[in-house]
């Protein structure tokens, strides 16, 4: 009896999906501030005074003012002198009816004999100008700095997870036929 066997094999089929993943990390957010520092002043420009009366007096170069009283004084000094030694004189000549009869010629010969002065020799001026300076300078500082703030962000991911798909492409067979052979 011939017969014909025919055997199929089975073949499984396999299709496959990838895993995906994407991922971003995007960018937080960052403010930065800075401040300035600040110098602040306060000033009073400078000023020099100078005060050159003291040396210009010595000198005989007086303001009018300082002139006119020195005379003034010199006046009223020379007057009070000269008033002194006429009541002086006038109560020496009082003393004549006392039978002084000298008074009169001490009186002549003491005023009629020049005065002594004196004469000093001094280098001018002898003292110096008064300088004042006046004005100041204060500074002051303000440091800065900087102010910062930084807010992170979470990071984004897309994922599609992978799969397999198995399946049978072909079922396995097995054919048998009977041959005739009589034909």
């Amino acid at each position: 009896m011939p017969l014909s066997i025919t055997t199929v094999k089975g073949q499984i089929g396999i299709e496959t999906t990838n895993a995906y993943l994407d991922m971003r990390q995007p960018k937080g957010e960052q403010s930065i501030r800075q401040i300035k520092p600040q110098m602040i002043i306060d000033r009073k420009l400078p000023k020099v005074l100078i005060d050159q009366s003291q040396p210009f007096a010595e000198a005989g170069r007086k303001p009018w003012s300082q002139v006119a009283a020195e005379y003034a004084q010199l006046g009223r000094q020379q007057a009070l002198e000269g008033i002194a030694r006429i009541v002086d004189d006038g109560n020496r000549m009082a003393m004549i009816q006392r039978k002084m009869p000298e008074a009169i010629p001490e009186i002549a010969f003491k005023n009629s004999m020049p005065k002594q002065h004196e004469f000093d020799f001094a280098l001018i001026p002898t003292s110096r100008p008064k300088i004042d300076v006046t004005g100041y300078l204060n500074i002051q500082w303000q440091l800065g700095g900087v102010e910062h703030s930084y807010t992170p962000r979470r990071p984004e991911a897309d994922y599609r997870p992978g799969k397999v798909d198995i399946y049978m492409k072909q079922y396995p067979k097995t054919e048998i036929r009977y041959i005739d052979n009589k034909a």
